[in-house]
C-alpha cells in the first residue's frame, strides 16, 4: 500500500491538475505555494516536503473514488489517508505534519480569531 516516488510523481502530475476545491489555484499549486512559503521562512526540509503534501490525501481519495472534482465540503479525513502510501518514502518528521495539519488549522482558528478571518471562502467551508 506503499507508493514509489515515481506514482507520488505522478499523482501530483496528473490529478494534481484539477482545480483544488472552490479556490482558483489546481491542487499541485496549492502544493507548491505551500511549500514554498515554508521554504522561505527557512522551515526544515521535513517540513518543505511535509507542505509539499499535505493534502494529498485529496489526491489519493479523488483517484480511488474515480473522481476528477472531488468534493472538498465533505471532511474525508485527507491528513489520514495519504499517510500508509507515504510511510515508505518518509520519516516521521514529514508525516507527523501532514497528519497534524487539520486539527492545527482548527486550533488556530479558535486560538486566533484573525485567523480564521484570513482564510478563503472555501477554506472556511471545507474546515
Amino acid at each position: 500500500m506503499s507508493l514509489t516516488m515515481s506514482d507520488l510523481i505522478d499523482v501530483l502530475k496528473r490529478p494534481g491538475q484539477t482545480q483544488y476545491g472552490m479556490e482558483a489555484v489546481s491542487q499541485l499549486e496549492h502544493a507548491l505555494q505551500c511549500a514554498q512559503w515554508a521554504e522561505k521562512s527557512g522551515e526544515t526540509d521535513e517540513t518543505v516536503v511535509a507542505c509539499l503534501l499535505h493534502d494529498l490525501g485529496h489526491l489519493i481519495a479523488a483517484e480511488r473514488d474515480h473522481l476528477i472534482d472531488h468534493d472538498t465540503s465533505v471532511d474525508d479525513l485527507h491528513q489520514y489517508i495519504a499517510l500508509p502510501f507515504l510511510r515508505s518514502l518518509f520519516p516521521s518528521a514529514v508525516l507527523e505534519p501532514i497528519r497534524l495539519h487539520v486539527d492545527a488549522k482548527r486550533y488556530l482558528c479558535w486560538a486566533e480569531p484573525s485567523y480564521w478571518e484570513g482564510l478563503s471562502p472555501a477554506s472556511q467551508i471545507s474546515l
